[in-house]
């Protein structure tokens, strides 16, 4: 019998055979692994010779671990992925790593167990506290140009040219507590700029290492009265400031989104996901979405929705029933944790991926590589493969009142 037969006659027999027996299932396929394993290192050994590099090894195992993953979680999650034809069985030097869709799944089974909470909404009197970290691409000049010329700042998100212009990547701590209508406190601390050429930042420090807005002291003062009437901290590392916010405000609510993998993929695709507080990619209009269109939408939900555990894991479920997603493994997001990443849409050169953790299904953030510079003038000169821009999630919970963290909340 090979693998792939045991996996599906375990499957068909989940119900009905002992409990001791389906361990002894999963032993022996374990053993069929461990034995695949030690051929592959075998082969490796007798081509590459016993002087093999180290790093060679550590590539093995990685691909062997990722491989085995499927192991670590069972029932509905191991059922779906054998039908959909994804876990990778085979035995000797030809074994394969995870799909993308074994991935998803693996981070379908953690999502849905999570015990993570059900709403961000805050109640009366209480606040949302989020803290997450940025990192955007930002051209400002220096001095400012005067008040009354069409000569722009600067912006996040472009670059500029010229004497007086400067350019770097700007990375930011964020800080926020929101109450129910969109007021509270926003913090944000700069950290230290990341220039993608040394000639760009000798020319920054050669003119007195400018800021960009809105840590620039002349923009600060300048704009003081009208954009930071309430700040309670202003300077060149912290921008801190509070607002009553706006009566139309509204929090993501995905409280009427599917939360089985199959309905909620078949209504993305029929752009007929009932949410608020968010953009659908689709428009609102119901219309047949292609999969590529399918899967941004999925992903919009997971970005912006801050999906409740159920609904994330049906995104992961739903994700990994869609043809030709792919996942990058192994990457590491700006606050240096590891994950996989979906590949999303490439729009002016840039390709977003989403990062999650496949083993807990958390979702880490989202950033923006740039693939194609010669496909955007506003990144010309920028290399490729740089992260241009990316927003990682650290922490959030709900706090009453503005000067609690999540980590002091009870």
């Amino acid at each position: 019998m090979d693998d792939l037969t045991a996996m599906q006659s375990f499957r068909a027999e989940r119900d009905v055979v002992p409990a001791e027996a389906r361990e002894a299932i999963w032993r022996a396929l374990e053993a069929r692994m461990d034995a695949a394993a030690a051929e592959a290192r075998a082969f490796g050994e007798a081509v590459a010779g016993s002087t093999a590099a180290a790093g060679s090894a550590s590539r093995r195992r990685s691909l062997l671990s990722r491989r085995r993953r499927p192991l670590a979680f069972a029932g509905a999650a191991v059922a779906a992925a054998v039908a959909a034809g994804v876990l990778v069985l085979s035995s000797g030097p030809t074994a394969q790593p995870a799909s993308a869709a074994e991935i998803l799944y693996e981070a379908a089974s953690a999502a849905g167990a999570s015990d993570a909470p059900t709403t961000i909404v805050p109640g009366p009197g209480q606040f949302l506290y989020r803290e997450e970290q940025r990192l955007e691409i930002h051209g400002w000049r220096h001095p400012l140009p005067p008040e009354n010329s069409d000569i722009p700042d600067g912006g996040i998100g472009m670059t500029l040219s010229g004497p007086h212009a400067y350019n770097a990547l700007v990375p930011v701590t964020i800080e926020s507590w929101t109450d129910s209508r969109g007021g509270g406190r926003h913090r944000e601390t700069l950290g230290t700029l990341q220039f993608w050429s040394k000639e760009e930042e000798t020319r920054w420090k050669a003119a007195g290492s400018p800021l960009p807005a809105p840590f620039d002291p002349e923009y600060q003062q300048r704009y003081k009265a009208t954009a930071y009437p309430d700040a309670l901290e202003l300077n060149s590392k912290v921008v801190d400031t509070e607002g009553k916010g706006w009566g139309n405000f509204n929090f993501p609510d995905t409280s009427k989104v599917p939360t089985e993998a199959r309905t909620l993929r078949q209504k993305a695709e029929a752009n007929e996901l009932e949410y608020t507080g968010f953009n659908h990619v689709g428009g609102k209009t119901p219309k047949q979405l292609d999969p590529q269109e399918t899967k941004e939408e999925l992903l919009n939900v997971l970005q912006e929705g801050f999906p409740a555990p159920a609904l994330q894991g049906a995104i992961f479920g739903a994700l990994a029933e869609l043809p030709n997603v792919k996942v990058v493994p192994d990457v590491t997001d700006g606050a240096g944790r590891q994950g996989d990443a979906i590949e999303g849409r490439i729009e002016g050169g840039v390709q977003s991926q989403a990062i999650f953790d496949p083993g807990s299904g958390e979702f880490l953030g989202w950033r923006g590589v740039l693939v194609d510079p010669a496909a955007s003038p506003t990144y010309g000169g920028i290399p490729a493969g740089t992260v241009i821009s990316e927003r990682d999630f650290l922490e959030s919970a709900t706090v009453d009142s503005t000067q609690e963290t999540g980590g002091e909340a009870g």
